[in-house]
């Protein structure tokens, strides 16, 4: 072998090698040839010795001889592998022995290749600047294995601080009000579906129920200029009309094109029994008697939110006639009827209309959580799914 074959071997694979070799000359013969190669060295006489070096050191290739006292090689090698589940450590075995016979055994012990003796030296380069080189590739995807770990924990814990202040925000006094049933299911970590519930200082009750395009981060991210926006003014009591056009006007600063929230948003006045709604982009909501029947259909009659710069048309409410014995008003985002079973069928309106009517005004939440379930079977929502219940007040009693 030329001197400038070594160098290039060196200097391509420089590895931290354990030779192992009950035979002093052996190990002296192989020690000396290695670090010709560039390698650094260790020498142990037995098995035995071998574990604890390994144990004590990292070492990159093991060079295993077969038949030695104490502790054989095949033994030495099964407690090294055993030592190292997660890191992959070549162990390249020499042998006397037949060769068919020691592979077999080798390669059931865990060893990777196989060189007899008398070595030849030519072939043990070679060997060992395959091994190498097979190594480095390893050792290149388990640091590419970390580094992709490391990224996603990090990530997980920014989603983590970043779902916990999306809740933070969301909750609010006004979601505890006992008029108001909803339940949320998001498709992913984040929920692109809002709910928002205030009292205004006169009484008046606003209701809001936002769904942004798509899901998951950029969705929730979206919707947040509809939730801070809308705590922010209608604690003033301001015409929902009004609301509707400030939350339109900062999504259009905030969004991108192609980003909007579809939104239903509600207000109640107890004192007057006056109360309207604005509907835009969202499914039909649904106005219930006191046993669940649907009265009415609120169709959805404006764009989204973020879409276009509004006038007063755009954002005119719909005035709202309550039974007189008071009621329910059912909204939804489109991820509740559009959930999918296996056999591609959607949950439906009509699914929706019979869970509702199945229970009383209390328990409709819950029987449309377990119709929906039911459908699924255990296939999660492709979206988010939120259902909100109002419950309406009956009309004040007219005065002579």
């Amino acid at each position: 072998m030329s001197t400038s074959t070594a160098s290039a071997s060196a200097k391509t694979f420089p590895q931290h090698i354990l030779v192992v070799d009950d035979t002093a000359t052996n190990r002296q013969i192989l020690a000396v040839f290695l670090k010709k190669l560039g390698h650094t060295v260790e020498l142990a006489e037995d098995g035995a010795q071998a574990v604890d070096l390994f144990a004590a050191k990292s070492f990159d290739l093991v060079i295993m001889d077969v038949m030695m006292p104490v502790m054989d090689g095949y033994e030495a090698t099964r407690r090294i592998k055993a030592m190292c589940p997660d890191r992959w450590v070549p162990v390249l075995f020499l042998s006397a022995l037949d060769k068919d016979e020691s592979l077999v055994v080798g390669l059931e012990a865990g060893g990777d290749d196989y060189l007899p003796k008398p070595v030849n030296f030519v072939v043990l380069e070679a060997k060992l600047r395959s091994l190498s080189r097979t190594l480095a590739m390893r050792r290149e995807l388990e640091d590419a294995r970390s580094a992709l770990q490391e990224y996603y924990d990090a990530r997980e814990a920014e989603n983590a601080l970043a779902a916990e202040i999306l809740d933070q925000l969301m909750q609010r006094p006004g979601l505890a009000d006992p008029s108001l049933h909803y339940w949320m299911n998001p498709a992913t970590n984040f929920s692109g579906d809002i709910v928002a519930a205030a009292r205004a200082t006169d009484g008046r009750f606003y209701v809001l129920l936002a769904d942004a395009t798509g899901h998951g981060l950029a969705a929730a991210i979206s919707v947040l200029p509809v939730l801070t926006l809308f705590y922010d003014v209608v604690e003033f009591g301001l015409p929902l009309g009004r609301v509707i056009a400030k939350i339109n006007s900062q999504l259009r600063m905030a969004l991108p094109v192609g980003r909007f929230v579809a939104c239903a948003c509600l207000c109640i006045d107890p004192q007057s029994g006056r109360s309207e709604i604005w509907m835009g982009g969202m499914p039909s909501g649904l106005l219930l008697d006191n046993d669940g029947r649907v009265l009415r259909e609120i169709e959805s009659s404006h764009l989204p939110l973020g879409i276009d710069d509004f006038d007063w048309r755009k954002s005119a409410t719909e005035a709202l006639v309550f039974p007189d014995a008071g009621g329910q008003l059912v909204l939804f985002s489109d991820g509740l009827i559009e959930a999918r079973n296996s056999a591609g069928e959607d949950f439906g309106m009509a699914r929706l209309c019979a869970a509702l009517a199945s229970a009383p005004a209390p328990g409709r939440v819950a029987a449309v959580q377990t119709a929906v379930f039911a459908h699924l079977g255990n296939i999660p929502p492709h979206d988010d799914v939120t259902l909100m219940l109002v419950d309406l007040p009956p009309p004040p009693l007219k005065t002579r």
